[in-house]
Parts: C-alpha cells; structure tokens; sequence
C-alpha cells in the first residue's frame, strides 16, 4: 500500500475510534445528490479523501506532497424535526478539533493545519431531514526514499548492515594517507568482551 493510501486510511481508522457510531469509509472527492442518498442509509456517517496532491520536491530526493483532506459528515433527522443539524455541527466540531496538528499516526506526517469546516444548507436536502457537513484540511506527507539518511548507513553487497558482528572479523581496505602515500590496512573489529 502506498503512503498516501495508508494515511487515509489512518485517518479512517482515527475517526472510527474518535466517534464509534459514525460508518466511516473513503470516497474519492467527488459527491453528488446520488451519493448522499447511498450515504443517508448508513447514517450517521463519514467519508474520508485525500485530493489535490501537488508535491514540492526536497534536497533529500523525497516529495512533500501537500494533501488536501476531506471529511464529508452525513446525519439524518432522527426524533425531532431538524435535530440532524445540531448533532452534524458536533460532528464537525469534534473531528475539526481532532484534526488540528494532528499527524494520524503517520511517521511521515507533519501535523495538519489549514483546517476549515462547513455545513452544506441546500433546500432539497433540508426537506428530506439530510444534514451535510465538510471539514478540510492540509497535511504534508513525505513520500520516497530520503537519500541523504541512505548515504549514512553501512551497506553489503546491496544490504543495509543492521547489527555488528560479533565473531572475530577483519575490516579491509585501502588507506590514503595526506602524504600521498597508500597501503592496504587491516583493522579488527571484533567487540571487545570484559
């Protein structure tokens, strides 16, 4: 899975957890009047995307893509005439809230910023006791392969070396000297035991 999928998905994950009554799902961005009659059946309910993703390459070789992320919340009248509404603004309270300098969990993650929130009032949907409401924020996620912390690790043959061995091992190489003078040097490097 990619990181920008597994982010989503760190968000969804936060969000069940956060609110547990809400279906929480992904979409892809784009909603119309036949999606939220698709999301009225499972209310109360949230929908999860990550959109916009223009990336601002970094000295390190990775991209910080700039995430654009979007939480549609759908509620439905339930007992009262337009009750929906006021639980639909907690909703979007509590994950506007949530979602400020958060980082999901993600170690790639700056903490979101940017955050807006909105109900969405159209006359049809009011009618028919459907409240809608969006919250949107930015996160910066690192995406690729940071070379300059590649640059500092100890590689074999194609493998990032991850322990020191500990049978009695010799270090070869070629020693070049300021005075212009080279040898081959052999160096042990066998940890020394007390």
């Amino acid at each position: 899975m990619g990181k920008i999928v597994d982010f989503r998905q760190k968000i969804i994950d936060g969000l069940k957890t956060l609110i547990p009554e809400l279906d929480v799902d992904w979409y892809d961005g784009l909603f119309d009047e036949h999606d939220i009659a698709d999301w009225t059946l499972k209310t109360p309910c949230a929908r999860v995307a990550v959109m916009n993703v223009p990336t601002e390459q970094t000295f390190t070789g990775e991209l910080n893509a700039l995430l654009r992320c979007v939480v549609v919340i759908i509620d439905e009248n339930k007992s009262v005439a337009l009750d929906g509404d006021a639980r639909a603004w907690d909703y979007v309270e509590t994950v506007a809230t949530w979602a400020n300098m958060n980082e999901f969990g993600h170690p790639d993650a700056a903490p979101a910023g940017a955050i807006k929130f909105k109900r969405i009032s159209q006359p049809v949907l009011r009618r028919e006791g459907v409240a809608v409401g969006v919250i949107e924020w930015q996160s910066n996620l690192m995406i690729g392969t940071n070379q300059v912390i590649m640059r500092d690790f100890v590689w074999n043959n194609g493998q990032m070396v991850t322990k020191v061995p500990t049978t009695k091992n010799m270090a070869l190489g070629y020693v070049h000297n300021a005075a212009g003078q080279s040898s081959n040097d052999q160096l042990d490097v066998t940890p020394e035991t007390d």
